[in-house]
């Protein structure tokens, strides 16, 4: 997920240390490090708009515009299939239900302070246009909805659809109070920089869920996926992933001065952003 995983949490349950290098997948570093990709091509488009509009492409429309919900839908489901490896690998050292959904809410928690932080700085940023429930606010909430959930395992394919058909509905509804902001029915008139309501991006994320339990039983490869295992792939394609968190909160600080930069260098009147 867009957090990576905050910790490996495989530790043996006579204790000692993580093999950390052994217990990675890199097949869900390497769908975080792609996701980054994205936000980090999408978000240069836009503060080049920003900075200078009409300069760049139209970040809003067409190819560009679609962008940012792909980029969300690739975090929340790599987020679901993280989640899933994480349960499936406390299930099998023997951890029960509710020692499992005490380590979840942990992580839960944590990732809300990470999207708190999120919404302080771009308040002092953008004040109206604030972030109030962006994707890490979306993905703290779906810890803690997939560690009830994780007990249906593929049922959870079903849950995601319907919640994504449900979003769908909803979309041009109008609760009139701000308080629903986060199911997704808050008035259209409060904007956002950055806004992923549960309905429907809880959906990805339970879809994720599911496929995880499927392709990995016990956190482990299964049978299908077993080839990937006996892969090498190079470090610089996975870091970033395993490093998604960090890149996602502080990407934003760089890449601004840096596309200002870019632009004074090449001829281009632009005010310095901050």
């Amino acid at each position: 997920m867009i957090t990576g995983e905050i910790r490996d949490d495989l530790v043996a349950a006579a204790g000692g240390r993580p093999d950390r290098a052994r217990s990675r997948l890199w097949e869900i570093d390497l769908g975080r490090t792609l996701a980054i990709t994205m936000m980090v091509a999408y978000h240069t488009v836009y503060d080049i708009e920003l900075l200078s509009p009409g300069l760049g492409p139209d970040p809003f429309t067409g190819t560009w515009g679609a962008l940012p919900e792909a980029t969300g839908s690739l975090f929340l489901f790599v987020a679901g299939v993280s989640f899933a490896v994480s349960d499936e690998r406390m299930r099998a050292r023997g951890l029960d239900a509710g020692r499992r959904r005490r380590r979840h809410a942990r992580r839960a928690v944590l990732v809300l302070g990470a999207a708190m932080v999120v919404s302080v700085a771009t308040w002092v940023a953008f004040d109206e246009r604030y972030v109030r429930f962006g994707i890490l606010h979306a993905i703290a909430v779906g810890t803690a909805v997939c560690a009830v959930t994780i007990r249906l395992r593929a049922v959870n394919l079903v849950l995601g659809l319907a919640v994504i058909a449900l979003g769908v509905l909803v979309t041009a509804v109008d609760s009139g109070s701000s308080w629903l902001l986060p199911i997704g029915l808050g008035p259209p008139e409060i904007g956002s920089v950055d806004y992923w309501p549960l309905l429907p991006w809880l959906g990805p994320m339970l879809i994720g869920v599911a496929v995880g339990t499927r392709l990995y039983p016990a956190g482990v490869r299964s049978r299908f996926i077993a080839p990937l295992g006996r892969r090498a792939v190079p470090g610089p394609l996975t870091t970033p992933g395993r490093h998604s968190l960090m890149i996602y909160l502080v990407h934003q600080l760089v890449l601004i001065p840096l596309v200002w930069t870019v632009l004074v260098v090449g001829g281009v009147e632009v005010p310095w952003p901050l």
